[in-house]
């Protein structure tokens, strides 16, 4: 089984973030991933750790495509490559419209922005000299000046039926996240009915999925960090239609009244088990393998494994998921 390890973007300590990335590769992780909030930046440190590996691929999961031009993105791709040739994978995704208010940036047309984003990408990642006048991007006679990528696979995040439609169309992977398994087969088919459209077959797509992962002996504590990260979720736009498809609707209407009310804790508190079991992978070593293995039962290629972006995070939770999961 290929299985990915996603390490959030915290800010952990760089010495970490190498060290769990050479274990990956010993253990035969087919890839870490890294994304993007407001803490790290996503490809300086996919190029640090691109750099102190030697075969395993490092992928950006995700880059937000409000906060940077294609073109942009090119030469971070182009140069991630250097670093490491054949082995850097580009994530792209809109992220949520929270996370453009951070940085004061409009949320606005994400799947009309997204395709022609990607059009433009892979024009400039194919050594086109280009102009585009475009609905969002206008680049005047941009050419990359590097050497350009033999390979470098461009993977869409995506949750909604829209959104999940273009990956199949346009892209070379997919990044599903926050779903429960029950749910996989939903996506994929939205996914095989974007490819139909452009001429392609399911087959032709890798099918990841960000599945956050915890090994513990402590159901309880975990239960509390779980609540804990998932409220914040719960309001963030691209999640909540999500969560309202799976059948959470009247979850959410407690949860974000309690929220709205100033009652943090009576908000998570409003988040029942079985939302927590579906949504995350969680407990021994062998439930989190048979758990994750339903996944693949479901059409999954690439299970990626991903510590919760918890303050609360240690060391000590890497290395259950890196022996849990050791290929």
């Amino acid at each position: 089984m290929r299985i990915g390890l996603g390490i959030p973007p915290l800010g952990l300590p760089i010495d970490l973030c190498t060290d769990i990335v050479r274990q990956a590769e010993e253990r035969g992780f087919d890839s870490v991933w890294v994304g993007e909030a407001w803490g790290t930046e996503t490809c300086t440190l996919a190029g640090v750790l691109l750099a102190c590996s030697q075969r395993i691929h490092v992928g950006t999961g995700i880059v937000s495509l409000y906060l940077r031009p294609p073109t942009l993105t090119a030469m971070q791709a182009a140069t991630l490559n250097l670093i490491a040739p054949g082995r850097a994978r580009l994530g792209l995704g809109v992220s949520t419209r929270n996370i453009n208010t951070f940085h004061g940036i409009p949320w606005d047309y994400p799947v009309s922005r997204t395709r022609e984003y990607v059009t433009i990408l892979r024009r400039v990642l194919a050594g086109e000299r280009i102009t585009y006048a475009g609905k969002f991007y206008k680049p005047r006679g941009f050419q990359l000046s590097t050497p350009l990528p033999k390979r470098l696979p461009i993977y869409l995040a995506a949750v909604n039926p829209q959104m999940l439609q273009l990956a199949g169309e346009v892209a070379d992977g997919v990044m599903l996240a926050w779903l429960p398994v029950a749910q996989v087969r939903h996506s994929l088919a939205e996914i095989a009915c974007g490819a139909k459209r452009a001429g392609r077959s399911l087959s032709d797509i890798d099918l990841g999925c960000y599945i956050h992962t915890v090994v513990t002996h402590d159901r309880k504590q975990t239960l509390k960090q779980l609540r804990r990260v998932l409220v914040g979720y719960c309001q963030a736009n691209t999640y909540i239609q999500g969560f309202r498809r799976f059948g959470y609707g009247d979850i959410l209407d407690e949860v974000h009244a309690r929220w709205k009310a100033g009652d943090r804790a009576g908000a998570e508190a409003a988040i029942p088990e079985r939302m927590v079991e579906d949504l995350y992978v969680f407990g021994t070593a062998d439930e989190c393998r048979a758990h994750i293995g339903h996944f693949v039962q479901a059409g999954i290629q690439l299970p990626v494994v991903a510590a919760p972006p918890s303050s609360r995070l240690t060391k000590d939770d890497f290395h259950g998921l890196l022996g849990a999961f050791r290929q």
